[in-house]
């Protein structure tokens, strides 16, 4: 478990910590020299890059990237609707057909027979 106090690679694994901690490991003058030209000439290329004006396609890019989500967000929002709203439909038009199959059975209308048929309730509808 990591202290307070501890060290920046105190909270490594051991194996991992060995091999940071040997000797050998540190980078030699030349690998450090190279190290520092490639940081300077990575600087100098930001801030040329940062100092471009953005173009209009970048900007079209940026605002895509940006507004993706809600893109996303909209298009799950709108399906949950559809989905919300065909349920509905075929719910209410369920409770219709029951109400109809209901009212027909309680005013004895309907002959006794067609209740023993597999789908009785397509005559009400005609």
């Amino acid at each position: 478990m990591k202290h307070a106090n501890d060290g920046q690679g105190e909270h490594f694994p051991v194996h991992i910590a060995r091999i940071l901690n040997n000797p050998h490991s540190e980078p030699s003058p030349r690998q450090m020299a190279r190290l520092k030209t490639a940081r300077a000439e990575a600087m100098r290329r930001f801030e040329q890059r940062a100092a471009e004006n953005v173009s209009l396609q970048e900007k079209i890019w940026t605002w895509a990237q940006r507004h993706t989500l809600l893109l996303k967000r909209g298009s799950a929002a709108l399906g949950f609707a559809v989905i919300t709203g065909a349920g509905l439909m075929l719910v209410e038009g369920l409770m219709a057909e029951s109400d109809a199959v209901d009212a027909t059975v309680l005013s004895q209308d309907m002959p006794l027979d067609s209740l023993l048929e597999p789908h009785f309730s397509r005559g009400l509808h005609e």
